[in-house]
């Protein structure tokens, strides 16, 4: 997916505008959840979305939506990541 079409989800589906979040190389962060939807495209090098049963790899163009509540961990590949991420 491209920016511009993730931008595009994003309000289609009610999301507010996108902030950029960058994680260190091998970031491993701890099991949480948010009290907000979160909707995320890899704009740069490598992420891993974590949840109690299975871990998602993702690299650039790649996206996921995350609903409130939901247990997750976020981690970096080793040359860190990028996301572009929207909230609601």
């Amino acid at each position: 997916m491209t920016e511009n079409e993730f931008r595009s989800e994003l309000a289609a589906r009610g999301y507010g505008e996108p902030r950029s979040y960058e994680f260190e190389p091998d970031a491993d962060g701890e099991l949480h959840s948010h009290e907000f939807s979160a909707m995320a495209m890899v704009t740069e090098g490598e992420f891993r979305l974590g949840f109690t049963d299975e871990t998602r790899v993702m690299g650039v163009g790649d996206w996921c939506e995350v609903s409130a509540g939901t247990l997750h961990s976020e981690m970096a590949g080793p040359v860190g990541a990028t996301l572009l991420v929207g909230t609601k």
